[in-house]
């Protein structure tokens, strides 16, 4: 059992918010990290809003993932993401955010894989991990 994440206080401090979400996706956490990020979109506006909404959503598709709920849910969380987080260029709290499409990429695959397949492809591993620059 993975031990629990060191959450910051986030009262309504937007990078508190945003850390509290990060802890909880790098703890595999991922529903928890859902939950933290919609108190911070629900402060956020225009493109950063759309941008954390995708965010977001990656999460709920790797929260139905280990859930097992592989199939269209799963793939159209992942494929709305990306499209919500294509073209965003303003603040992203510190996460390196190449790094992570890099590491998004298998697992927007495998939905893709699963959305035109009859089997189940074998899954990626590991889940991907958010890095956030000091």
């Amino acid at each position: 059992m993975n031990e629990p994440p060191t959450l910051p206080n986030a009262e309504e401090d937007p990078e508190g918010l945003f850390a509290r979400g990060a802890a909880h996706w790098n703890a595999e956490e991922f529903w928890e990290a859902h939950e933290a990020w919609e108190d911070l979109w629900n402060q956020a506006y225009d493109e950063h809003k759309l941008w954390l909404q995708g965010l977001i959503q990656y999460a709920a598709a790797l929260f139905h993932f280990q859930r097992g709920f592989f199939a269209n849910g799963y793939w159209r969380l992942m494929q709305t993401a990306t499209e919500k987080t294509a073209d965003y260029a303003g603040p992203r709290h510190g996460l390196d955010w190449e790094r992570l499409q890099a590491e998004l990429a298998p697992w927007i695959a495998y939905g893709k894989a699963v959305e035109e397949e009859a089997a189940f492809p074998e899954a990626p591993a590991p889940y991907p991990v958010l890095h956030i620059e000091a």
